[in-house]
């Protein structure tokens, strides 16, 4: 098909356009990855690796047609060529290494350590793949077809001489690899689905359910807990029918976290009780406290979430390399579909990840206290397994053994009754005990108190590192160890401080202004000599007038008394 110069100037413009904003896209998820912590997720990290091939494919696009102009041997040319034979197919690797990472987390139970320690792998994979044909073509040439990397009538790249190379190592294996990563996620997606109908099913979501978070590890917590229960003797109504409960005794319980799971199990010993006919064993049980329970369903609720989240993120991924890439492969040779696609695998892609990248962003003013969270902290979590603890081993205490022995004939006739009554007393007093627990650490704001405790600590803490790694060498000076007058001057240090940079800053604004007057009245001493020294000119010629005026008076009357001499001489006729 040909397109006209006008067309091909149109979809040229609209290429660089399409492909300028996808590289301001890519420049802000490569700045937001690298200033901001919160976003180096597993998820994003790959984002930012895929990143860098985008922006060399965007850069090749840019060069659009120039390459073509300048010649399709010329440097420029090949170069282009190169660029998108190398990047381009770069983001079907990036979307499988994504699906990789969902498949080893559902089914090899990977943690976020595992998973990175393959990202160099990945790096690697989906660019170094690509790089050998795409190098490899600067060196094919004949003399029928010419060189490999030629006009592609808007760029440089597979001519179309070489075009089964296009279905070879391009479409191809891209294609392959998508399919892959579709069935990745087709398994994935069926997995999910059961699990999800299995817990609503079973209405709340089960530990043994949840898919491990791959994101979060437990490693080397282990706690051991000795349990020591003996119940004294009791008196009876009748003295002469005096008789000592039967004791129960319990053997150690262990509570075991192993890295990467959330298993825990507390295996309790049996119990034998000796009194007559009565004896019972509670073996091969596994006890699992209510808070641990707890524990456990809100740690797998976390980490089904999270899982989810980046299940979620990598399909997003890949439906958007589909939406690229379908349109583009059924006509390798048609321009406008190999146009569009271009562009769309720029766009798509910079546009999919910077909406995972997007962050809130940054006030000018510093930031508010943070509010005190009603949710419990470490230590009011601690205070509540506390209380678990020590309510189930108070209700432990209560057996059926010693309840049974303080009615000995029901225990003997009607034991399923009786042990019916120890369940229900067991459950009154575990309820009453749990609701009178929380109403006094609701009376109290107990949650609110220990949780500003953990931040008050927290915040200590890092004060304390961050003191020691500016001081690093030097002497740490403890608070509490200084004097009254020490105190003083370190509280009133800053004020004083601040009070002398004030009268400083004063001082130099009246030094200015002084200097300024100084300059002033110089100036004006120097203008009044100057009209001093006019004024004395002045009086001089003055003077020098006068003078001249006396001098011509005296002449006048001499040349007065030449004339009249004249005109008397000139008046007499004899002379």
């Amino acid at each position: 098909m040909t397109l006209s110069e006008r067309q091909i100037l149109a979809i040229s413009a609209t290429e660089r356009a399409c492909s300028t904003i996808s590289l301001v896209g890519t420049f802000i998820i490569v700045a937001t990855f690298i200033w901001s912590p919160t976003f180096r997720k597993p998820i994003n990290r790959l984002v930012f690796y895929a990143s860098w091939g985008n922006i060399m494919a965007n850069i090749a696009t840019i060069i659009s047609a120039d390459g073509i102009h300048s010649g399709v041997d010329s440097s420029l040319c090949q170069f282009q060529g190169f660029l998108i034979q190398w990047f381009m197919p770069a983001d079907a690797l990036w979307t499988f290494a994504m699906a990789c990472n969902v498949y080893l987390t559902f089914f090899h139970k990977y943690n976020s350590e595992q998973l990175r320690r393959l990202e160099w792998k990945y790096v690697l994979c989906c660019y170094g793949v690509p790089f050998v044909p795409a190098f490899a073509y600067f060196f094919i040439q004949t003399q029928t077809r010419g060189r490999i990397y030629g006009s592609a009538i808007l760029w440089c790249w597979i001519s179309a001489q070489w075009g089964f190379l296009r279905i070879a190592t391009f479409y191809g294996p891209v294609w392959l690899i998508i399919s892959m990563t579709f069935a990745i996620y087709l398994r994935a997606g069926t997995v999910i689905y059961q699990k999800r109908r299995q817990l609503r099913n079973l209405g709340g979501i089960d530990s043994d359910l949840a898919p491990e978070f791959p994101f979060a590890m437990l490693t080397g917590i282990q706690v051991t807990r000795e349990i020591a229960c003996s119940t004294p003797e009791r008196r009876s109504l009748s003295e002469g029918n005096a008789r000592g409960l039967p004791c129960a005794t319990f053997r150690a319980y262990s509570v075991t976290i192993e890295g990467g799971s959330f298993a825990g199990t507390i295996q309790g010993s049996s119990s034998k009780i000796s009194p007559s006919s009565l004896q019972q064993e509670n073996s091969g049980k596994t006890a699992r406290p209510e808070g641990l329970d707890s524990q456990r369903r809100s740690n797998s609720t976390e980490a089904s979430s999270a899982t989810w989240a980046y299940t979620k993120y990598a399909m997003l991924f890949f439906i958007a390399l589909l939406v690229t890439w379908t349109p583009l492969s059924p006509y390798p040779h048609d321009l406008h579909c190999f146009t569009l696609s271009g562009t769309i695998l720029k766009a798509a892609t910079s546009t999919m990840a910077e909406s995972n990248s997007r962050q809130p962003p940054a006030s000018p003013s510093p930031p508010p206290p943070a509010p005190i969270s009603q949710s419990p902290g470490p230590r009011a979590s601690r205070l509540n397994q506390v209380f678990e603890q020590a309510l189930a081993r108070t209700l432990r205490a209560n057996s059926y053994a010693n309840f049974a022995g303080c009615f000995p004939t029901p225990a003997r006739h009607v034991p399923a009754s009786l042990e019916g009554v120890w369940r229900q007393l067991n459950a009154k007093l575990e309820a009453n005990a749990k609701a009178e627990f929380d109403d006094i650490v609701a009376e109290r704001d107990a949650v609110p108190h220990l949780n500003e405790l953990d931040r008050l600590i927290g915040d200590a803490r890092a004060r304390r590192d961050q003191e020691g790694e500016n001081a690093e060498g030097q002497e740490r000076t403890v608070a509490h160890t200084l004097g009254a007058e020490d105190l003083y001057k370190a509280h009133l240090t800053p004020y004083l401080q601040e009070a002398q940079s004030t009268l400083n800053s004063r001082l130099e604004a009246t030094h200015s202004e002084n200097a300024e007057l100084a300059q002033t009245v110089q100036a004006q001493r120097l203008e009044i000599e100057r009209l001093l020294s006019h004024l004395g000119l002045v009086v001089s010629d003055i003077e020098g007038a006068a003078t001249a005026a006396t001098q011509f008076s005296r002449q006048h009357h001499i040349r007065q008394d030449a004339i009249q001499m004249d005109e008397e001489a000139n008046a007499r006729p004899g002379l």
